[in-house]
C-alpha cells in the first residue's frame, strides 16, 4: 500500500465549503418554498370561506328583512289557522271514494244477490218527517 498522503489544497477546502453552503441554501430554499405554497393554499381556502360566509350573511339579512315584514307575519298566522275577524276561510277538500277491499282468497264466479226492496228502511219518524217536508203530505197514516 501506498502510505503517501495527498495534500489538501485550499481550493479543495473552498470547494467543499461552497458545496455545503449550496446544499444548505437549497434545503432552506425548498422548505421556504413549501411553506409559501402551503400559506397560499391556506389563504385561498380562507378567502373561499369568507366569500361563502358573506353570501350566507346576505341571505340571512334578506330573510331577516322578510320576516320583519307584516306580510310574512300574516302568512304565518294564516298558515297556522289564525285569521283576522273580517276574513272568512274556505277550505276545499277533494274526496274520492276508496275502493272497497276485496278478498283475493274468496273469488266468487256468481254475482251476489241483491236484497229485495223493503219499505222497512223508510218506516221511521225521520223519513216520514222528510216526506211531509218534501211533498207537503200531512197525513200520518203512512
Amino acid at each position: 500500500m501506498n502510505d503517501s498522503k495527498r495534500p489538501i489544497s485550499p481550493q479543495q477546502i473552498v470547494a467543499v465549503l461552497a458545496a455545503t453552503l449550496v446544499l444548505f441554501f437549497l434545503v432552506a430554499f425548498t422548505t421556504k418554498s413549501l411553506d409559501a405554497y402551503r400559506l397560499r393554499t391556506w389563504r385561498d381556502r380562507l378567502q373561499e370561506d369568507i366569500a361563502q360566509m358573506e353570501h350566507q350573511r346576505e341571505e340571512l339579512q334578506e330573510e331577516l328583512r322578510r320576516r320583519q315584514s307584516r306580510a310574512w307575519l300574516e302568512e304565518v298566522l294564516r298558515d297556522a289557522g289564525y285569521l283576522p275577524d273580517d276574513v272568512i276561510s274556505v277550505v276545499v277538500y277533494t274526496v274520492t271514494p276508496a275502493p272497497a277491499p276485496q278478498d283475493a282468497a274468496v273469488a266468487s264466479p256468481t254475482p251476489t244477490p241483491v236484497p229485495a226492496w223493503s219499505d222497512a228502511w223508510f218506516d221511521n219518524p225521520h223519513w216520514r218527517a222528510w216526506q211531509r217536508l218534501i211533498w207537503g203530505d200531512s197525513s200520518e197514516d203512512r
